[in-house]
């Protein structure tokens, strides 16, 4: 039997072997792995559904699985270094697979916050909404609901989760692969910020709490589109989404501007116009308040601060990540 002690060195050197944006997944993924199964035991024997915590622990279970190939990839570093096009291609998959493996951590915490901290903001919120624009901006923006608008702003919607790898890959693609992984290292930061900052401030999207107090007067209308996004929301536990503030939906796409604009300048223009369709879409289709588009926007600069701190300091002090 391996001593304690002698496994905890190891785990600990496989740790410091992994890439920074791998090692925030470990760090990430432990603490969302146990909220997950605190969520299920809450449930357990209360006579509800569980199917959609069955979901989260499928997530994690998928996740696992992708995580495992990390170390798999680093073993064979010696045999893809005598096939290039296989290892650019896996470097290739290796570089975005903490993206995938991010938005897995994502929505188990987007679903299971409220497990953790149940202190809920979000009628400060729309107090903060009030007094900064005397009145509610998701509430006015009914004015513009149209079937068709509906439709183009979930299209805005959806393209939330190809703005980050689009710009990655845009700068990979480029050749300069070092900046690249130096972008996501920042987007996943972001993230992660975000996922901290939902827990601390637990907010329920306008769509549900606006909703639950009457403050709608017209439905949204749409189409096959917005009723495909409606089926995927009402997959979350009981409708128990808690991560409105701040938005990461506007922190990641504006951080990704920012590295479109400095290292692949064609790019930023086409980034821009979804960017700004994304944006408004969130207060339209009652995703997010104001607020948390601003406070969003405010992780951008802290960001781009930490973001080569870490990379220095990984760098620094695990010699063995590539």
């Amino acid at each position: 039997m391996t001593p304690w002690p002698s496994f905890v060195s190891r785990a600990w050197r496989a740790f410091r072997r992994l890439r920074p944006e791998e090692a925030l997944f470990v760090i990430g993924f432990v603490p969302s792995t146990l909220v997950t199964l605190y969520a299920y035991a809450s449930r357990l024997g209360t006579g509800l559904s569980m199917s959609r915590i069955e979901g989260g622990l499928a997530r994690l279970l998928l996740a696992t699985v992708l995580a495992a190939t990390i170390p798999l990839i680093d073993r064979q570093r010696a045999a893809l270094a005598r096939r290039p096009r296989l290892a650019s291609w896996v470097d290739a998959y290796r570089t975005l697979l903490p993206f995938v493996l991010c938005i897995a951590v994502y929505t188990n915490l987007h679903d299971f916050v409220r497990y953790v901290n149940p202190h809920d903001i979000h009628g400060t919120l729309v107090a903060l909404e009030g007094w900064l624009f005397g009145g509610q901006p998701v509430v006015w923006a009914e004015a513009w609901i149209t079937r068709t608008r509906t439709e183009v702003f979930s299209v805005f919607y959806a393209s939330f989760f190809l703005i980050a790898p689009s710009t990655v890959l845009t700068i990979w693609l480029s050749g300069r692969r070092e900046v690249a992984r130096e972008a996501l290292l920042g987007i996943i930061l972001c993230f992660y910020s975000g996922y901290l900052l939902y827990v601390i401030f637990p907010a329920a999207p306008p769509r549900l709490y606006m909703e639950s107090l009457g403050m709608f007067s017209v439905d949204l209308r749409g189409g096959p589109i917005l009723d495909f996004q409606s089926a995927l929301i009402r997959m979350v536990p009981d409708d128990a989404s808690r991560a409105a503030f701040p938005s990461l939906h506007a922190g990641v796409s504006l951080l990704s501007l920012v590295y479109a604009w400095r290292h692949a300048r064609w790019y930023f223009p086409i980034l821009l116009v979804v960017v700004v369709g994304l944006l408004l879409s969130t207060v339209y289709l009652r995703h997010h308040y104001v607020v948390d588009l601003l406070a969003g926007a405010l992780l951008v600069p802290c960001v781009l601060w930490l973001q080569p701190r870490v990379t220095r300091w990984w760098g620094g002090t695990a010699p063995g990540a590539s």
